[in-house]
């Protein structure tokens, strides 16, 4: 019976160790596995050096501005300024956000993945934004967002850019602040 009671002891020993190195929707303390401390990025910051961070890891930070409220699985958070934002994305590894999380701090580390678009591809997006916001017509969110990709639109056609990247993060953690 000792024995049993010595194996049941181990067991359960591993797994709440094992429990407790589990990442994802991280509460602790911002460090790597190797103990290193992370460098976090404002948003200014990757669309200064987007070309260079596409398609790698990045650590992120920066202020809730929207919650995807259709989706519950988006968000977008901009630089103190608020002047360019990022949106994250989260998998279905993560549980669902909610609105309670909009003014709060978020430090995002994922993958940057560069969404490059043509004169085409920004229309798209409008009228995608625009189905997507069905109702939402008289908000501020609504009309400020629709004005910026209106004004990319705008450039684009006027020839002043030949392209607009925009990005976005595929989380693989976050903390909230």
């Amino acid at each position: 019976m000792n024995k049993m009671y010595s194996i049941l002891l181990i067991a359960v020993l591993f797994f709440s160790v094992h429990a407790c190195n589990q990442t994802g929707n991280k509460q602790g303390g911002a460090t790597e596995e190797t103990g290193q401390a992370i460098v976090y990025l404002s948003v200014a910051d990757v669309f200064e050096q987007g070309e260079s961070l596409a398609n790698k890891t990045v650590s992120v930070e920066g202020i809730v501005e929207h919650v995807c409220k259709h989706t519950w699985k988006r968000f977008k958070i901009v630089d103190e300024g608020g002047r360019q934002d990022l949106k994250i994305e989260l998998g279905d590894q993560f549980p669902s956000i909610d609105a309670s999380i909009l003014g709060k701090k978020a430090k995002v580390t994922g993958t940057l993945v560069p969404v490059v678009m043509d004169e085409e591809m920004v229309r798209q997006w409008e009228e995608k934004m625009k189905e997507n916001h069905k109702g939402e017509e008289n908000t501020d969110h609504y009309k400020e967002e629709l004005a910026f990709i209106q004004n990319i639109h705008q450039q684009l056609t006027n020839g002043d850019i030949r392209y607009y990247t925009h990005y976005t993060l595929e989380a693989n953690q976050y903390e909230l602040e």
